[in-house]
């Protein structure tokens, strides 16, 4: 069952049947090079099984699986995941290379963002990124996200960002 979908892309639940698509994009040191050190299969495999059990009835967080809809290609992942030391949700986002550099990241924050704004009552969504990951910044910028702090997680330093959920679905529209 479909998560959500927006014009090029379909978002679901991550299932063992995609085990091949989870390793190709967390073994991928270009793909994982702002977010976490590249896994081996059998770390992915164990990483996978961690990620299945985080989707309950009734609740949003998980790591899901990003599709092309045209082609039923796998494009990369969306995330909803809970804030360090906050009561409140951070999502995230991450794209295969041949999926990179075509809006896709664009189209899917801006479903994503309306999708939890739908299925969550949490006032405000929070996204996290690495201060080098510049793509990243500007499209949370540009989505309406407000740069809160710097924080220093693992060695790494990353922007933490904010929208409140009420000016969700009312900038969505314009911005982006």
């Amino acid at each position: 069952m479909n998560l959500f979908t927006t014009n090029r892309l379909i978002v679901r639940k991550f299932e063992w049947a995609d085990e091949e698509d989870f390793y190709q994009l967390n073994s991928h040191p270009d793909v994982m090079r702002f977010i976490r050190p590249a896994k081996t299969r059998e770390e992915c495999r164990l990483f996978l099984n961690e990620n299945l059990q985080l989707y309950q009835a009734g609740s949003a967080i998980g790591r899901y699986h990003v599709a092309e809809k045209s082609s039923y290609r796998f494009a990369g992942t969306f995330s909803v995941l809970m804030m360090p030391d906050r009561d409140a949700f951070h999502i995230g986002y991450a794209l295969m290379p041949d999926a990179q550099g075509k809006g896709l990241a664009k189209e899917l924050l801006q479903a994503g963002l309306q999708w939890l704004a739908m299925n969550s009552e949490r006032p405000e969504i929070f996204a996290i990124t690495s201060t080098e990951n510049i793509p990243s910044v500007a499209l949370l910028q540009k989505a309406g996200f407000a740069q809160l702090e710097d924080i220093t997680d693992h060695g790494k330093q990353l922007n933490v960002f904010m929208i409140p959920r009420s000016q969700i679905s009312n900038q969505q529209a314009s911005a982006c």
